[in-house]
């Protein structure tokens, strides 16, 4: 059994009345997630052949 105490989701409801209101949107995060990855993956081969020709030069 874990020591952390369990989340007391109707006193986070109560603060933040909107959690849960909405689709979460998990979906449209996701897609987004592994569009950033593939652009940084992108940037780092540009990035890494850029420091390629100046190390040969």
């Amino acid at each position: 059994m874990s020591d952390e105490e369990p989340i007391d989701y109707e006193a986070v409801r109560r603060r933040f009345p909107w959690v849960g209101l909405g689709e979460s949107g998990e979906h449209d995060l996701s897609t987004r997630y592994r569009e950033i990855m593939a652009e940084a993956r992108k940037n780092r081969e540009i990035v890494e052949a850029i420091d390629a020709i100046r190390l040969s030069a």
